[in-house]
């Protein structure tokens, strides 16, 4: 079945509606209309059950196909809608990270300012520390500051 996926749909459309058609049109007259066409040919009578076994096949094969192609057209409609969702949630998600991005970039960028900030009090309070090795109250602040999340302008 899977090998009918390699045939265009119309050219298959065209071979599902003609099996159909031929086996309506063959139903109805082995059935409704054939006991006439017997009296004008005899020969075909030996014939009439296995045209109406043909027949009946004929529309049951139609109908069977016409139903499986309009079930694979339903699936492959609900495919493409899915598909466009997709491509919606993916346009959508890329502006998203971009924000998320700037956000990162700006988060990244105050901790860098910070650490500056705070490298420069370093610098200020390194002509206190004396000779013996011996820390500042406020080195220590500055080094507490550090281990917390404050931002540059907050820094003693």
């Amino acid at each position: 079945m899977w090998l009918l996926s390699f045939l265009p749909d119309s050219f298959l459309l065209s071979i599902i509606n003609t099996v159909l058609l031929v086996g309506i049109i063959s139903f109805v007259a082995t059935f409704f209309f054939i006991n006439r066409l017997l009296r004008w040919f005899p020969t075909l009578a030996p014939y009439y059950l296995l045209l109406q076994v043909i027949s009946t096949v004929l529309l049951i094969a139609g109908i069977y196909y016409k139903g499986g192609y309009s079930v694979e057209q339903e699936w492959r409609d609900r495919v493409a809608a899915l598909e466009q969702k997709v491509k919606l949630a993916e346009e959508k998600s890329k502006t998203v990270n971009a924000e998320i991005q700037t956000k990162i970039v700006t988060k990244i960028k105050t901790i860098h300012d910070t650490k500056i900030v705070i490298q420069e009090k370093l610098k200020e309070v390194e002509k206190i520390i004396n000779k013996e090795c011996t820390v500042a109250p406020e080195a220590i602040d500055i080094h507490n500051a550090a281990a917390k999340n404050v931002k540059p302008g907050e820094v003693k």
